[in-house]
């Protein structure tokens, strides 16, 4: 068995699309609405800036119920994944900016695309540039024959046809120099042995913000005789999962397959792989660009680290942190040698939390960012 495990390594930052291919959506309507958060700081103006455009979107295309929590179809408002695509902004202008007793007030004028997320792929660069351009990292692991027994092997037929799709959709792919093979192999070896926490912590190392793994297998399916030519049948399936690199936390998961006929009896697991990606690639993709986009209609749940936190003081920080609005709900993970692991259950983006909690008065204690990326932030307490 050639068993190929293909390695396709891709530190991305997603490109934003040309405004031109964006300037009119298939299906839209323009809303002009109201948005407001507490405070009167530049943060409270942005998050009341986020309210307005969610506001727009539930006006436009309806609030949704699921069995957990309340969901508005919004890609910047955050909430449990919901199954179903919804509408999102194109484009917006604010209008006006006011404060009235305490409270920031931002009105702005959005259009709403109602289309199918799914559907559109110039819509992608939105949802992407919505996150603040998250890079990626990409590890497939390709076996063409499953049957046999030769060792695994990196950079397969999967690799140049998945790289070329994501170049030509936008995606910028890292060329790593030389300097980068043994962290390489790295990656590899722990996409290879399924260890998800390892691979995290290497697409981390890589300054990703998401490792995408794929799991590529083809197998031998009988054959068949056509116009007395034997045809040799293969199958090939694609496992993909998405997982945060901070937490290894998984994003997404979904198997893609193809079948293949060839009169080839060597080359089809190639062939049947090839096809597959081929076939299967924009659904990848979108896939993963339609988890980003769930994360932003709906709530995201942000990872907070609390450095010299006793259990009395991580109540009181909690005890505040539940009156700020757009917070849904504040868990404890993990309390160690007075590290605590926090879960914030957020609204908004991480940057609005981050300011949120260092405006925060909890019992005398004050909290200083000490370290913050895409969705985690660290915190030294002032006592």
């Amino acid at each position: 068995m050639r068993a190929a495990r293909v390695v396709i390594l891709a530190v991305a930052g997603w490109a934003y699309a040309a405004s031109g291919a964006l300037a009119i959506p298939p299906s839209t309507k323009t809303i002009t609405i109201e948005g407001r958060a507490a405070g009167t700081s530049a943060s409270a103006m942005e998050q009341a800036k986020q309210d307005a455009l969610r506001r727009a979107v539930e006006q436009a295309c309806g609030t949704f119920i699921n069995s957990q929590s309340r969901a508005q179809n919004y890609t910047s408002v955050y909430d449990k994944v919901m199954a179903s695509a919804a509408g999102y902004v194109t484009e917006f202008d604010v209008l006006s900016r006011r404060v009235e007793a305490g409270t920031s007030i931002c009105e702005v004028r959005a259009v709403v695309s109602t289309e199918s997320f799914e559907s559109e792929w110039t819509r992608l660069a939105h949802t992407i540039e919505a996150e603040g351009n998250p890079r990626c990292i990409v590890v497939f692991i390709e076996d063409n024959d499953v049957d046999d027994d030769r060792p695994a092997k990196a950079n397969g037929v999967s690799q140049s046809v998945i790289e070329s799709f994501f170049l030509n959709k936008g995606v910028q792919l890292m060329d790593r120099g030389a300097g980068e093979e043994a962290r390489g192999r790295d990656l590899t070896l722990a996409a290879m042995n399924d260890d998800v926490g390892k691979l995290a912590a290497m697409a981390a190392s890589f300054k990703a913000d998401v490792a995408v793994r794929g799991n590529a297998e083809a197998r031998r399916a009988g054959t068949t005789q056509l116009g007395g030519r034997t045809l040799y049948k293969w199958t090939a399936t694609i496992n993909v999962r998405a997982y945060h690199a901070d937490s290894a936390q998984m994003l997404m998961a979904n198997s893609y397959t193809a079948s293949h006929s060839t009169v080839n009896s060597n080359a089809g697991g190639d062939e049947a792989l090839r096809k597959c990606a081929e076939e299967q690639a924009g659904a990848i993709l979108r896939d993963v660009g339609e988890s980003w986009r769930k994360r932003q209609q709906v709530r995201r749940i942000c990872q907070i680290t609390l450095e010299n936190c006793t259990r009395k003081e991580f109540k009181l920080f909690e005890a505040a942190l539940r009156e700020v609005d757009g917070v849904q709900d504040v868990k404890l993970r993990e309390l160690v040698n007075n590290v605590c692991q926090v879960e914030v259950d957020w609204s908004y983006d991480l940057e609005r939390l981050v300011t949120r909690i260092e405006e925060l008065k909890a019992g005398g204690l004050a909290f200083e960012a000490s370290e913050q990326t895409h969705d985690r932030a660290t915190f030294k307490i002032r006592k």
